[in-house]
This record gives C-alpha cells, sequence and structure tokens, in this order.
C-alpha cells in the first residue's frame, strides 16, 4: 500500500482528501503545518508527498528545501497543491524538484490522475535504473568484494531497512531475478538480486549451494538425511522446512558431514 503525507491548512479540504484517498486505497497521514509535517514525514517515510505552498507557519517551498537538506534521505514523489497560479510560482516550484504542480481549484480525479501518473513515471525511472545497474554488475564480473562472515551488510527494504549481520543469514533462494534471505528471528527479505550475486558475495567457506535455487548457511545445518545413494535433504535449525540437495552438489555434502 502507498504511503502519502498530505500537507494541508485547510482541514476541512485536507479531512475530504483523506477520506477520499483512503477510498482509493492509499495509507495516508496528513498535517495541517509544515513544521508537523517535517516530522511525519521523519517518521512515516511516504512515498509521496502532497503539499500546500501557503502555510501558515513555513511555506510549502520552504519545507520542499528543508527536505533536501536532509542526508541519507532519498525524496519521495512531491506534488504541490496551491492557488497560486502565476507561472513565476510554478517555475519556482519545479525549479525547487517537485514532481508536478496542481493548481486551485481542481477535482479528486484531476488529483488522482497526477498521483497514478507520478507513481507510474517513478516506476519506470526505477526499472531504467535496475537495468543499468544490472548491466553494470555483468561488465564489473568478478569484482564484487567477498564479505566476511562477521560483516554487517545493509538491506534496502521499505519496511525493516538497516545493516543485518551476515552470519545472521539462513538460507537463500531463488526467485528468478529476485531472492528471498531468510535470517534469525523469522526476517525476511525479498531483494531484486540473482543468485550469482550471492555466490559472489557469500564466504565460501560458511555458504553452500545445495541446489540451482538454494544456497544454505552450513553453521546452521542441523542434520543431514540420505533419502537414496546420492539425494540428500537437510533440517536447518530455525527453519520449518526441510531442504533439498540436488545430486549435482550431493558430493560435497558427503565430503562434508561423512
Amino acid at each position: 500500500m502507498k504511503k502519502i503525507l498530505l500537507i494541508e491548512d485547510n482541514r476541512e479540504l485536507a479531512d475530504n482528501f483523506t477520506l477520499l484517498l483512503k477510498d482509493k486505497g492509499f495509507d495516508v497521514v496528513c498535517s495541517y503545518t509544515g513544521s508537523n509535517g517535517l516530522e511525519l514525514f521523519l517518521e512515516s517515510k511516504p512515498d509521496l508527498i502532497l503539499c500546500d505552498i501557503m502555510l501558515p507557519d513555513i511555506s510549502g517551498y520552504k519545507f520542499l528545501g528543508e527536505l533536501k537538506k536532509l542526508n541519507n534521505v532519498e525524496l519521495p514523489i512531491f506534488i504541490f497543491i496551491t492557488a497560486k497560479t502565476q507561472r513565476q510560482d510554478f517555475r519556482k516550484g519545479m525549479e525547487l524538484g517537485a514532481d508536478d504542480y496542481i493548481t486551485k481549484p481542481f477535482t479528486f480525479e484531476e488529483l488522482i490522475k497526477s498521483i497514478n501518473a507520478q507513481f507510474s513515471k517513478r516506476k519506470n525511472v526505477f526499472s531504467k535504473a535496475d537495468a543499468n545497474t544490472r548491466e553494470a554488475d555483468l561488465k564489473k564480473g568478478s569484482k564484487e568484494t567477498i564479505l566476511n562472515y562477521n560483516d554487517y551488510i545493509f538491506f534496502d527494504d521499505k519496511k525493516n531497512p538497516g545493516f543485518y549481520p551476515v552470519n545472521s543469514i539462513i538460507i537463500v533462494k531463488s526467485m528468478k531475478d529476485y531472492t528471498r534471505i531468510s535470517l534469525t528471528d523469522d526476517k525476511k527479505f525479498i531483494l531484486r538480486k540473482p543468485m550469482k550475486y550471492w555466490e559472489k558475495r557469500l564466504p565460501s567457506d560458511k555458504f553452500l549451494r545445495v541446489h540451482k535455487q538454494t544456497i544454505v548457511n552450513i553453521d546452521y545445518i542441523e542434520s543431514v538425511e540420505a533419502i537414496s545413494s546420492n539425494r540428500y535433504n537437510l533440517k536447518i535449525r530455525s527453519l520449518a522446512e526441510e531442504v533439498e540437495v540436488s545430486q549435482r552438489f550431493s558430493k560435497v555434502i558427503r565430503d562434508l558431514f561423512s
């Protein structure tokens, strides 16, 4: 669910838009002042901001300027909503980095069209960036730095972003262009990284490829069950599921646990 931060000092208008946006499936947080809006931005981490320009404390221009001063913060989509219709006002807003500028009066349908258009535009930009990143990674070949088992790795996850110990990774499973990472404490992440990325980065003395779609941390292998002469299942500590070892990697398991 996309989260929208609405900053509008007209309380009746703000409350009406909040209800209508929620009906459209958005998660909405609302502020009637710019200063409170800054606090809500840091707390809620919205995907899009709707901001009036003429606010009682600081202007919408000042609000956007303050956001741009924040370090290590990626700005969300930013749309000005305002009664200021002069060309110089529009240009000032766009020069500050706003994505769109909607002048009052406007219909709710016009607002929704703008919001959806900006989300679609941002998605296309990120898709192209991902493609460029993948191409650059391919060109770099094997230059990825191998992580130390006691290192920390940053997971850029919307719900739980942060640094996590490499040794807390239990299993990596392929999901085509994505991988699902299972950590201790039932934490799971789905990242846009292929298996080859993890093969290059995870320390090979601790992380073992046991299947085309699976890498496991050998410290979490609780037991090995032979299901045929060259087929095995692994019981993984902290996980309810068992992991199948393909024939291709069965010799490695035999050598490791014989």
